[in-house]
């Protein structure tokens, strides 16, 4: 799976443990999941995924998240990953209103939030994407064209509705930029993208732990509808005690031009190709050519024959 779904869906898996504390396993409503990954991670368990897409799946109801069709406190978990940077924001309050409307235990949001860090990441991988990939990402593409939520007012939105609210960082930025470099990177080469899956693994069982730390991609923010007490604590413990290091543009400049390095050497190979095929087409032209001053020379040869004359003459139709 992509580092940066797996960091998110781990983390809020973790999350879900803490909070149940080992009582018997609540419902869940995941909105904005489509197309369904939670059940990856929580295996066996009651869920609904909400999303606005078109589309069939065991357990997934098409509807919007600003105005879900379920009665109040219809589950036990209201979660939503990366869904709300999407939503317009002038519905965005709504959005978090429905979540904790339906959550009769817990709600998590996770989004990358407003900052300038944030958005200056987002803006880098774009940019890597449209000149390296040749397209311009949508996803990213709206986080940079719409105004992205505020962390803390949506926390005290929750705080408002009841909650107790802790927040835990996730995707730390430095190795976020770098490994979506390396994502992008490997994506866009037909000959590298088979080693994609094997490199996000190795990534996803060495690092997830430690990419909960500060300066992060995105937050979570996670609240009870009683007091967390100890598990508060245990939430806490979810954070990487290794902090992230300052953005270096250096390195993510570095990582460009090794992409750029790829590309050109794509784009020589296609060259190359296009070069033997025009010699080839060449070398068969040419053929052509003597095949056709063969016709020619034979054609003269035949009119320079006594019969052909007599064929002109009285043998060869006449146009009418």
């Amino acid at each position: 799976m992509p580092f940066d779904q797996y960091q998110r869906y781990r983390l809020l898996a973790e999350a879900v443990a803490i909070l149940e504390g080992g009582r018997p396993p609540l419902s869940i409503v995941e909105v904005g999941g489509f197309p369904p990954r939670l059940p990856l991670f929580l295996p066996g368990r009651a869920i609904t995924v909400v999303d606005r897409v078109e589309a069939e799946a065991p357990g997934y109801v098409r509807a919007d998240g600003a105005a879900l069709p379920f009665p109040d406190r219809a589950f036990g978990i209201a979660a939503s990953l990366d869904a709300l940077e999407h939503v317009p924001p002038s519905r965005r309050a709504d959005f978090i209103s429905e979540l904790c409307r339906v959550a009769s235990g817990f709600v998590i949001v996770a989004a990358p939030f407003a900052s300038p860090a944030v958005r200056a990441a987002d803006r880098t991988i774009f940019e890597f994407v449209r000149e390296h990939g040749g397209y311009e990402h949508p996803y990213l593409k709206e986080h940079l064209e719409i105004e992205p939520p505020d962390r803390d007012a949506y926390a005290r939105q929750m705080v408002e509705a009841g909650l107790d609210v802790r927040i835990v960082p996730s995707g730390r930025l430095d190795r976020w930029l770098l490994m979506m470099t390396a994502y992008y990177t490997l994506d866009a080469d037909p000959q590298l993208r088979p080693a994609l899956p094997f490199v996000m693994e190795a990534y996803n069982r060495a690092f997830f732990q430690l990419d909960r730390a500060e300066p992060a991609y995105r937050h979570f923010l996670i609240g009870a509808c009683e007091p967390l007490g100890p598990r508060a604590d245990a939430l806490a413990a979810l954070i990487s005690t290794e902090p992230g290091a300052a953005l270096d543009p250096g390195i993510v400049a570095a990582a460009r031009e090794f992409a750029r390095a790829l590309v050109r050497r794509a784009q020589d190979r296609e060259c190359a190709g296009l070069a033997a095929e025009l010699a080839a087409r060449e070398v068969e032209l040419q053929a052509l050519r003597e095949e056709n001053q063969a016709l020619h020379e034979f054609q003269r040869q035949v009119k320079s024959l006594p019969l052909y004359s007599l064929y002109e003459r009285f043998l060869k139709p006449r146009k009418k």
